[in-house]
């Protein structure tokens, strides 16, 4: 008997008991992302988004250590949360033959040269193969026969066992160097990459134009909140595309022009949540390129970021992008990346909840609104009200009501959007009475001391 009731409606006496929730159980997006990062290796996949790790095998993936891919090296001071993209196309494998055995490496291009194999028949005729790239020994396998031996990282194996010692060494490998065709390719392989920025230095504005393009059509047609981080490009004049204006130089003395330093930056945009990056270090480095002060206030003017000196640290200036033709509807809280970063939030969290728990599931009348604006205040406004995203507001200020047709919904949020501190403007007033020990008042200013 019992059980669940749906109309008040049963006959026979009895508790008739219903469990349910007052309201979804949901969670927002988190608001931190990944970078995505083309690069020119001469080896490697080419083509193809490969995530990164603090356990990527750097060397046998790309050819190099981590602290020899620039781009990938700075970005790993704010993330590691990066995907990267070879942008050279498929060149040729390196090869060698000798003894009846063929090494091939495993990718095109000319790092495919840096390899050799050394073969080595004992005494008691098992063959040790070792691999070397670099000349430093990657792999090494005693094998009694050709079916025992293996691929490694570097190269696989064709052919049959020597029967004597030989010496492998790999040529013939050749990389195609990268076009603005393959910047294209990446570009278009980025529609299916779920990330947050995108950075590229380079000094070819038509590259800069492409993805600046690119990530405005994501923001405008797609709803993909993402960011371009580029050098000295602020033709964009859009909240999508950050511009950096000068280099730094690292402990050790290595100088990073405008073209490196975009990297770390869009790592720190990406793995940023709730605050804002005027003033945030730039790790590792001891110095700014040069600017005057004049010559700083016009980059940020123009919509640059500028890195610069500030109590033996290496700052960013201020955090803003490349926007700044303000219009009533657009106005300068666009070009802080900040508060920029916090509609992010927002919009990607409203069309999270939206798209997972309403889509095809709750009834476009009043009581669906409804359910869509409290799931909106609780999950979406009210956490990061507490982060200090947005300020706090009236359940009024949010309106969700029909659109024009039957299916569509129009929502209003009325929120206003925090920023960080960044100007003090003080005044220090020496205006403080005193009174004399012969009971006579003093009134100290800057200028003089007026007895009563």
């Amino acid at each position: 008997m019992g059980g669940i009731w749906e109309t008040q409606n049963k006959v026979r006496p009895d508790a008739y008991i219903n469990f349910e929730t007052n309201s979804l159980n949901t969670m927002g997006l988190d608001s931190n992302g990944a970078l995505a990062i083309p690069v020119a290796l001469d080896w490697g996949e080419v083509g193809k988004f490969i995530k990164l790790s603090t356990n990527t095998k750097f060397k046998a993936l790309f050819g190099k250590s981590l602290a020899e891919i620039l781009p990938v090296r700075e970005s790993f001071k704010a993330t590691s949360n990066i995907f990267l993209y070879n942008i050279n196309g498929l060149g040729e494998k390196a090869k060698a033959t000798a003894e009846g055995l063929t090494a091939t490496a495993i990718y095109g291009g000319s790092d495919g040269n840096k390899i050799h194999v050394t073969v080595t028949v004992g005494l008691d005729g098992a063959v040790t193969i070792k691999t070397y790239f670099e000349a430093l020994q990657v792999d090494s396998q005693k094998v009694a026969s050709f079916e025992e031996l293996k691929a490694n990282d570097f190269v696989i194996f064709t052919g049959s066992l020597p029967g004597a010692d030989a010496i492998l060494t790999l040529g013939g490998g050749a990389t195609v160097a990268a076009t603005n065709e393959s910047i294209s390719e990446f570009a278009s392989a980025l529609d299916s990459l779920d990330f947050k920025t995108v950075a590229y230095g380079t000094d070819d504005h038509t590259i800069k134009s492409l993805l600046a393009l690119k990530v405005k059509e994501f923001r405008e047609q797609v709803g993909k909140r993402v960011t371009f981080v580029t050098n000295n490009y602020n033709a964009a004049d859009h909240e999508s595309t950050v511009s950096i204006k000068n280099g730094v130089t690292l402990d050790g003395g290595e100088v990073l022009t405008a073209k490196d330093a975009v990297y770390w930056f869009a790592a720190a945009f990406a793995a940023s949540t709730v605050g804002s990056l005027t003033y945030a270090t730039y790790p590792g480095a001891t110095e700014a390129e040069t600017m005057t002060n004049d010559e700083i206030i016009q980059a940020l003017k123009d919509g640059h970021i500028v890195y610069s000196f500030n109590n033996d640290e290496v700052v960013v200036e201020q955090d803003i992008n490349t926007f700044r033709s303000f219009t009533p509807k657009k106005n300068q809280d666009f070009r802080k990346g900040k508060i920029d970063r916090g509609m992010s939030i927002i919009e990607n969290n409203a069309r999270h909840i939206f798209r997972k728990y309403f889509i095809g599931k709750v009834n476009n009348d009043a009581n669906g609104r409804d359910l869509f604006k409290k799931q909106l205040m609780k999950t979406v406004l009210d956490p990061y009200v507490r982060l200090g995203v947005i300020d706090p507001y009236m359940p009024e200020d949010i309106v969700i009501e029909s659109g024009d047709e039957k299916d569509a919904v129009f929502a209003v949020l009325g929120v206003k959007f925090i920023d960080a501190m960044e100007k003090l403007y003080s005044v220090l007033s020496a205006n403080k009475k005193e009174v004399r020990l012969d009971g006579t008042k003093c009134y100290a200013n800057k200028r003089r001391h007026v007895l009563t």
